[in-house]
């Protein structure tokens, strides 16, 4: 999780290696250290107290946001105190994460990223000098999720040979969404280009429906999405996907080939 993107993404890694989002839950380091020295006093065990929030850098409807909002739910429940969840997107995840560290570090507020927020941003924006494991421990992963690639229904490309051949073809002019500069959407663009020596525009978008809407529009040309992201728009019958970016085809969408 640690390893550092060089230029282009560095070595080209294995061609059926999954592209893959994970989310994580993270806290301040200050309370963890604390309630490990207090494993098994009733401190430790009666938390929380009070209402937990949880600051996340996804949209509301997003995929992640949608996964947050039920593990929230159960631990409500369980807990007899409520969750909430703090919708901060944008900025490549700064806007999270700044609240987050503006927070009292008491173990009532939790902040949900992606493994690439955690890896990556370190690398993106060496000018902030930012190291999220410096400031954040990890407390729990939430879910791993593979990426289709996902294009309108009318886009004429009907196989990721289409895709590729048209990004080669006319360098810069074939260009692709993602929910942000330094998110899987984008470092997976960048990947592949770096695979098949193409070289496409990057779009960003602040909020994953916009981005969505967009594909479905034609501009930009396609992105990477997440079943719990698209789906919604997939079912209306405005976007389709040319492949999935895992070792194999998944169950949800068997007819849907690998990008290998």
């Amino acid at each position: 999780m640690k390893a550092s993107p060089s230029n282009r993404l560095g070595t080209a890694p294995s061609r059926r290696k999954a592209l893959a989002g994970a989310a994580l839950l993270l806290a301040s380091i200050a309370p963890l250290h604390c309630a490990w020295a207090q494993a098994g006093s009733s401190s430790a065990t009666s938390f929380p107290t009070r209402p937990v929030t949880v600051i996340t850098a996804f949209a509301v409807g997003s995929g992640p946001d949608a996964v947050l909002r039920i593990v929230g739910e159960k631990l409500a429940a369980r807990w007899k105190q409520g969750v909430t969840v703090d919708n901060r997107p944008g900025g490549g995840g700064f806007v999270a994460i700044e609240a987050a560290r503006r927070a009292k570090p008491d173990g009532y507020t939790l902040l949900q990223l992606d493994s690439e927020h955690v890896s990556a941003l370190p690398y993106l924006y060496k000018q902030r000098n930012f190291h999220p494991l410096q400031h954040f421990d990890p407390v729990a992963p939430l879910f791993l999720t593979p990426f289709f690639v996902a294009v309108p229904t009318n886009s004429p490309w009907k196989s990721m040979g289409d895709l590729i051949k048209a990004a080669k073809s006319e360098p810069g002019k074939v260009s692709y969404g993602s929910w942000g500069v330094g998110s899987p959407g984008h470092l997976g663009g960048e990947w592949l280009d770096f695979l098949t020596g193409s070289k496409m525009t990057h779009v960003p978008y602040r909020e994953v429906s916009q981005l969505y809407t967009s594909v479905a529009n034609g501009d930009p040309a396609w992105s990477f999405a997440s079943i719990p992201s698209s789906q919604g728009i997939y079912k209306s019958g405005k976007i389709r996907y040319l492949a999935v970016a895992a070792p194999q085809r998944i169950a949800q969408m068997p007819d849907v080939p690998t990008v290998a």
